[in-house]
């Protein structure tokens, strides 16, 4: 069957030469008809993306931006001489309304000059903006912080609790305003990246006019975060891509030393990548943030394809001067080698499509397809191209390959002959993976993706000191009938729930505000009261409730709107957070969950808002690749057996595919990089790596052990045969992927030290351990085998 698959590959190749003109117009033909789809693609990096439409936590953060609008928010936090006084109150005028001038795709801006005042006057409950009245002097100044001091509304979300910050809290749309028109309720679509951009960037312009050395001013929010990164990806792409490139060109030239060896690899990864772009937009497959890793995996399955069939092409040509004859021989060697990896990469990869998480069910349709067509385009445009355009015979190279033959022997024999040495060596390499995966913690903090000295870093980390938080995490209590608001059980469970949580402390997390329906109540309760501060407390009794919160909203204050819905059914709590790990958020809203259900059993309880939906994608994220890396293993050893034909060989070959995976975790934890959500994904990329150089060497291993029965002879042969490509494809992606060390995120940079490592020990392990185990197993065999033969004589 082997010999048969092998045959029908050189016929393919020597088809392919003959017809080259029309090869080239059927791999065209497909590219320009996947191309012709681009204009469907769609760009979504929104977080809503990583859920499918029927997913309950979407569904519920839907229904929660529908009735209170939009959770995130960004924070300019000023750092003035004297917050209260008349200069810097006319700046802080001027740039509020520079802002709501300039800025578009903003629901509300909140700073002091117009922050909720509540108070009374006579029988009347007036509710009118901090600064209604401009000061005129300095005892109007003194009057003011006085009340702002007083006022526990405003700490810490208008001034910070030293008075010497003060914040303007902008808060952008809920939804796209090019489509709410169309929208019904429940399924209003989020702002794109380009109209974040937008904000952000007429934001930056409106606050540098007002940034002076006398006026600090930080910006910060989640917004502002998404920005940054991605502004920063978009940067790093455009340094890394083209470097990329560039390093491949030069490698591939080095060690092929022909323009042939440089161009064709490339122009297959570029046809590749443009049909599967293509392809996404055919199939409705929006462009993500996790789907953007795909360049990623058709570069591995391209480059490689492309790099094992010239390899093993050049030197035929040059032993035997025909290109025809050539490439028959190349594509009869290593196209059902080929063929295997492409399916083991695309069978792993098939086993994402069960995903929780949409991109990356998303992912397991693409990738697959993407390999295939990279197969295909593979097999036929290299025997089109070599006929095609002339091939220089190069003489002096078959000296150079009488070394690397000499090299590989020497390896061979090594490996064979000190199998022991090289199974100790190896437990010691695994010993020190072992012991650095027992440091290998998980932890997501997008923050630390940028340098500490990095603009969007330090301005954060000073708003989370001084304001006490950038982010926010909601809570929605449903009481499950009208008015049920009105309990005093539910508001005064609020207030001490609130209490409680301003008192938490995790790690480097803490609550650092809270804003709900109480403080209305006690504001309009004491505004009541002639203003007595005595009196800042919440009403006992349900009608006491009712009618404050019926006087508050008689005022004309629509700060109601976004604590309560009409019915009165259902409140909000929004809680104030610092940038922190995604880990800690997760323990914290185990705990406020926890808490509530304990203290409303009968209401029900939603957590929700952009943070909980990141915490909830990130759990999705683990237990999904998990998932799938075991479901992706186990199809890979059952695929690795059928091709092989060979039971034994194929189960051995799960030890060099599961040992670089081993070493690279336990990398991971020596140098401290945890396990987040970027560097999950680059095992995806690791097994397709991992498993392609193994199936070339086991191919052609079987192949020669078949003929000789003699362990030695069958892993020098192997290493001879696909030595070079294996070097080459693993010198290759090291040098594009270590270009990633020029990035200015940390993502990038661990993405390229993982993958380069991840590369490095899977080539060790094939040259070494491999050969090691294999030997000892059929030398081992082949004993049992004469020992049997020779009883049976005797007998």
């Amino acid at each position: 069957m082997k010999k048969r698959c092998e045959r029908i590959f050189g016929r393919i190749g020597g088809w392919a030469f003959e017809h080259r003109w029309l090869a080239l117009a059927l791999v065209l033909v497909v590219n320009i008809l996947l191309l012709a789809q681009l204009s469907q693609l769609r760009v979504d990096m929104s977080n809503e993306s990583f859920f499918r439409p029927d997913d309950q936590v979407l569904l519920d953060y839907n229904a929660f931006r529908d009735q209170f609008g939009k959770d995130e928010f960004i924070v300019i936090a000023l750092q003035p001489d004297e917050v209260f006084s008349l200069d810097f109150l006319e700046r802080l005028r001027g740039l509020h309304q520079a802002v709501e001038r300039e800025v578009p795709y903003l629901d509300e801006v909140t700073s002091l000059l117009n922050v909720r005042n509540t108070r009374g006057q006579g029988d009347e409950l007036i509710v009118e903006d901090f600064l209604e009245h401009w000061p005129k002097g300095a005892a109007d100044l003194e009057t003011l912080e006085q009340r702002a001091r007083e006022n526990s509304l405003y700490q810490n979300y208008m001034l910070a609790g030293d008075q010497q910050t003060t914040a303007i809290v902008i808060k952008p749309l809920a939804c796209n305003p090019e489509t709410v028109q169309l929208q019904v309720e429940g399924s209003c679509q989020p702002m794109s990246n380009v109209q974040n951009r937008e904000m952000m960037a007429a934001l930056n312009l409106v606050v540098d006019q007002y940034r002076t050395p006398e006026l600090p001013i930080a910006v910060a929010g989640m917004p502002v975060v998404i920005d940054f990164l991605n502004l920063a990806l978009e940067r790093d792409m455009g340094l890394i891509v083209p470097l990329m490139l560039l390093v491949i060109m030069v490698m591939l030239g080095l060690l092929f030393r022909r323009a042939s060896g440089i161009i064709y690899p490339l122009l297959i990864f570029i046809l590749s990548l443009l049909s599967a772009i293509g392809l996404m937009a055919l199939l409705r497959i929006p462009l993500t943030n996790i789907t953007t890793i795909l360049p990623s995996f058709i570069l591995v399955v391209s480059i490689s394809d492309a790099v094992h069939i010239l390899a093993l092409f050049y030197p035929a040509y040059q032993r035997c001067g025909s290109r025809r004859q050539a490439m028959v021989e190349a594509m009869e060697h290593s196209g059902l080698a080929v063929l295997m990896t492409t399916l083991t990469t695309a069978g792993g990869l098939l086993s994402f499509v069960a995903a929780d998480i949409a991109p990356i069910a998303d992912l397991g349709i693409v990738t697959p397809i993407g390999a295939l067509l990279a197969l295909g385009y593979t097999l036929l445009l290299l025997p089109a191209l070599v006929a095609i355009f002339p091939v220089r015979l190069k003489p002096g190279q078959t000296r150079s390959g009488e070394r690397c033959d000499r090299l590989f022997s020497r390896l061979a024999e090594f490996s064979c002959s000190r199998q022991l040495l090289v199974f100790g060596l190896f437990l010691l390499l695994l010993a020190v993976g072992v012991a650095g995966i027992s440091r290998l913690g998980f932890s997501h903090c997008a923050l630390k993706w940028f340098a500490e000295d990095s603009v969007i870093r330090q301005d954060t980390e000073l708003i989370d000191q001084a304001m006490r938080g950038t982010v926010s995490l909601d809570v929605v209590i449903d009481t499950g009938r009208p008015d049920g608001v009105y309990d005093p059980e539910l508001i005064h469970g609020l207030e001490a729930a609130g209490e409680q949580y301003l008192h938490y402390r995790e790690g480097d997390l803490y609550v650092g505000k809270i804003i709900d329906l109480t403080t209305v109540l006690k504001e309009t309760n004491r505004a009541l009261h002639n203003n007595l501060q005595q009196f800042y407390h919440l009403p006992t009794e349900r009608d006491l409730i009712a009618q404050e919160l019926f006087l508050f909203q008689l005022s004309g204050s629509d700060d109601l709107e976004e604590l309560v819905d009409q019915q009165f059914r259902t409140t909000r709590m929004t809680m104030h957070l610092p940038y922190r790990d995604s880990d800690l958020y997760k323990r914290f809203i185990g705990s406020v969950e926890q808490d509530l259900s304990s203290r409303f059993p009968d209401y029900e309880i939603t957590i929700t808002g952009v943070n909980a939906l990141f915490v909830e994608i990130l759990n999705k994220v683990m237990s999904t690749m998990l998932r799938s890396y075991a479901i992706a293993l186990v199809l890979i050893s059952i695929l690795m057996v059928v091709m092989l034909a060979k039971v034994r060989m194929g189960l051995l070959s799960m030890i060099p595919n599961l040992f670089p995976i081993v070493m690279v975790l336990g990398l991971m934890g020596w140098l401290g990089i945890p396990l987040d959500f970027a560097t999950i994904l680059v095992g995806s990329i690791s097994i397709g790596i991992i498993v392609d150089d193994t199936i070339h060497f086991l191919h052609n291993y079987a192949r020669y052990y078949d003929q000789s029965k003699d362990p030695l002879w069958a892993t020098s042969q192997s290493l001879k045969t696909v030595g070079r490509a294996m070097v080459t494809t693993t010198l290759v992606l090291m040098g594009g992927f270590l270009c990633n060390m020029f990035s200015s995120l940390t993502l990038n940079i661990h993405t390229g030290i993982l993958i380069a490592a991840t590369l490095f020990m899977a080539l060790l392990t094939d040259f070494f351990l491999t050969p090691a185990l294999l030997s000892l197993v059929y030398t081992s065999r082949e004993k049992d085998l004469q020992v049997r033969a020779s009883l049976e004589g005797v007998r």
